[in-house]
């Protein structure tokens, strides 16, 4: 039996993990002077965009779920996105989710698949879902 106060927290649903995502990376704010760091950040905080981030995020945290390690790559979700993505808000979507240390760079890097870009054969990083990083406070301010 569990002592009052003490009870165990209610399951969180697939939903609701990547919508707390989504905001954990809107709220981070970009480094000061970084000037591509922060038109990405408009991009994800841009509500027209918030279907596409939530998208990119469901991708990416179901991939890295399905590995032991929490390991992910583009070239496994990338064919997985939905067709309606805005192509820059997916970069965007990555970039922030590093910043705000959900998507933490293993060091190891893979071969891209992706031949549409031109990025065939160029290396590609291995990431690794930080879920942790959804405990921690942010700089943005209380309630974030």
């Amino acid at each position: 039996m569990i002592a009052s106060g003490t009870e165990a927290p209610a399951p969180v649903t697939l939903r609701e993990m990547v919508a707390d995502i989504a905001r954990r990376a809107a709220a981070v704010p970009p480094a000061a002077g970084d000037e591509l760091a922060s038109l990405l950040a408009l991009l994800v905080l841009d509500p027209r965009n918030t279907d596409h981030v939530r998208a990119v995020v469901s991708v990416i945290v179901l991939d890295a779920m399905g590995n032991s390690w929490r390991e992910t790559t583009a070239n496994r979700w990338r064919p997985v996105l939905p067709t309606w993505i805005r192509p820059a808000v997916v970069g965007a979507t990555v970039q922030r989710l590093r910043a705000a240390g959900l998507l933490v760079p293993t060091g190891k890097y893979v071969k891209c698949t992706d031949r549409a870009a031109g990025n065939a054969g160029k290396p590609q990083p291995v990431y690794r879902l930080n879920l942790t990083a959804l405990t921690e406070p942010t700089s943005a301010g209380p309630g974030s």
